[in-house]
């Protein structure tokens, strides 16, 4: 479980990276050693939901969790596979300051202690290095945990685009059944933005927490006699209210489970299925996608989308592109746009997670919009976060993605810090500004 395999070596040097530059990404990978072909994996261990979710068990459950839970695929469409090109560069030794300790760290060392599973970063649209860990290829899927909100919230843009949902009207226009739960009164654009008035207890390491009440009702979590019955019976019992809607930012969890809902009602269309039509059939991905399913076939769509490592970054340099990619514009231009000017900075600093963020590099004068955390705009970037270690930071000044996968071990730890200091490292060395990332 603890063996690493490069499939692309970011030290790979000359013929190596010339013959890549000139591949249609799809073919079958070659390690690093030649042409060999990897290993068949050795047989699964015993993953079940009492053991799936943290370490060591998400070593592997991360990479097959449709072989723990039902699940809906996210079809890739018949379309030819969009090319990658390579320049690789060697970003091992890249080095920058731990936050919390505050020694120096390099890239490598930033790999092992943040149980990182796979990593890619793409420049100027080309891969300049792309790494796999604990057994995982560039064939396998990996659950992006809360990357999935920021996956609905560009499907969100484009749905609204097509004049299918309006964000200004309240939730209830869409789900009926939410009338007389603390949604509520509620707007689609206050769903997006995490400004719904609800009270809910996020706690990862709780089991009396109303998330782990939430994964409960999705099946995650072994169930009690009191679950809720799926996901749409559980949204409809939640009555808390924490003052109004629209005036502060409160990172909720079951919002975006709600806005995968709104978005089915809107379209008429299984989640799954809308965004294979919208999304991912167009990006010219490699690879099916899938999306977790609760016991009753609700998507569980805050959290349960899986997708290979080069298929995000397809997705995620469709979104630098201001969601122009394969020919095509998958995401509206204006809904991005939006996206990168941020939302309401008092609303944000006034949650629950200003003081966590406020100290990663440009989150200061921050926001969060449409399920993407967004940087002052003077810094430009914007990031999608989910739990264990999943990111992706993308920079439209210097024209870079990174991309990670991770399997923590637990909730408990300074990891997301440390990995997003490294990923604003990687971006600032290839800028040449390696001075400014070992700060």
């Amino acid at each position: 479980m603890n063996s690493t395999r490069i499939w692309i070596a970011s030290s790979s040097r000359g013929a190596v990276a010339a013959a890549l530059l000139s591949l249609l990404i799809g073919a079958p990978a070659a390690s690093a050693g030649g042409t060999r072909p990897a290993p068949p994996p050795p047989p699964a261990p015993d993953i079940n939901v009492e053991n799936w979710y943290w370490g060591p068990g998400n070593q592997w459950s991360y990479q097959h969790t449709r072989r723990v839970f039902p699940s809906a695929d996210v079809y890739r469409g018949d379309g030819a596979v969009s090319k990658l090109e390579y320049a690789l560069r060697d970003i091992d030794a890249i080095t920058f300051v731990h936050p919390t300790t505050k020694t120096p760290m390099t890239v490598a060392q930033m790999f092992a202690a943040t149980d990182t599973d796979a990593f890619l970063v793409i420049k100027d649209g080309r891969i300049v290095a792309e790494r796999y860990f604990h057994g995982m290829t560039p064939t396998d899927t990996h659950l992006l945990m809360s990357v999935t909100k920021s996956v609905v919230g560009a499907l969100a843009g484009i749905v609204i685009e097509q004049g299918r949902l309006d964000p200004e009207a309240q939730i209830t226009h869409y789900v009926p059944e939410l009338k007389g739960s603390a949604y509520e009164g509620a707007t689609v654009r206050q769903l997006l933005d995490m400004t719904v008035g609800l009270g809910f207890d996020e706690d990862y390491s709780s089991k009396t927490s109303d998330l782990y009440r939430l994964d409960e009702a999705a099946g995650w979590v072994p169930r009690g006699p009191d679950a809720p019955r799926g996901l749409h019976e559980y949204f409809s019992s939640l009555k808390t209210r924490v003052g109004p809607h629209g005036q502060v930012f409160r990172y909720v969890s079951a919002n975006v489970d709600v806005m995968g809902w709104v978005l089915e009602r809107a379209t008429t269309t299984d989640f799954a299925a809308l965004v294979s039509q919208e999304l991912w059939g167009k990006l010219g991905a490699e690879r099916d996608a899938y999306v977790l399913l609760d016991p009753h076939q609700a998507a569980y769509s805050d959290c349960g989308f899986n997708a290979t490592l080069r298929d995000l970054g397809r997705f995620a340099q469709m979104m630098l592109q201001e969601g122009a990619y394969n020919g095509r514009q998958i995401v509206p231009q204006a809904w991005i746009r939006d996206i990168r000017r941020g939302g309401d900075s008092r609303a944000w600093k006034d949650g629950g997670f200003y003081a966590e963020m406020k100290a990663r590099y440009g989150y200061a004068e921050g926001s969060y919009r449409s399920y993407w955390y967004v940087a002052d705009p003077t810094v430009g970037l914007y990031s999608a976060i989910g739990l264990a270690g999943q990111l992706i930071v993308i920079d439209p000044k210097s024209k870079t993605v990174v991309i990670k996968f991770s399997s923590e071990t637990g909730p408990q730890s300074d990891k997301p810090e440390v990995e997003y200091a490294g990923a604003i490292a990687i971006i600032k060395a290839l800028e040449g500004r390696a001075e400014a990332a070992a700060r």
